[in-house]
């Protein structure tokens, strides 16, 4: 009795999973490749969406070779699960030294305006300080008493 017990609570849990994965890859199942990538507007999404597909792909074909009884060990499933998992860390990595890029290069035209307004003086401008955007000499100086030389 003990045993059925335990086999039931076993396939429900497994039902349930199941159910779990199968709510998991609806969005994938319910449009095609060619959709998919349709809605993509740049490389970096496109290669994004091919490595999600294909670690799907493969992580359910492996998940069935595992419940088949089929030592995976040895298989090429996993150098291939393997590929896909590094062409992932790839693309994150070239994402963050676009970043980090982009970072460097904001950075250097911020130097660059400030190195321009310092040796220059400009006045004026998006970039420009407040103190730059009034003029040196102000009405305000003239205010009052004046005495001539």
């Amino acid at each position: 009795m003990e045993n059925s017990n335990t086999i039931n609570t076993l396939v429900d849990n497994l039902d349930a999973s199941i159910e779990n994965l199968e709510e998991a890859l609806q969005p994938y199942l319910e449009t095609s490749l060619e959709e998919t990538l349709a809605k993509c507007s740049t490389p970096e999404e496109k290669a994004k969406a091919y490595n999600e597909l294909l670690y799907i792909t493969d992580s359910v074909l492996f998940a069935l070779l595992n419940t088949s009884g089929i030592k995976t060990e040895s298989h090429p499933i996993r150098s291939e699960l393997a590929r896909t998992q590094q062409s992932m860390k790839r693309l994150e990595e070239v994402k963050q030294q676009l970043e980090n890029k982009k970072s460097q290069v904001d950075a250097s035209n911020k130097k660059t305006a400030e190195f321009l307004q310092n040796t220059l003086g400009t006045t004026g401008g998006l970039a420009a300080p407040d103190s730059l955007k009034s003029p040196a000499i102000s009405s305000a100086n003239f205010k009052g008493k004046h005495t001539k030389f």
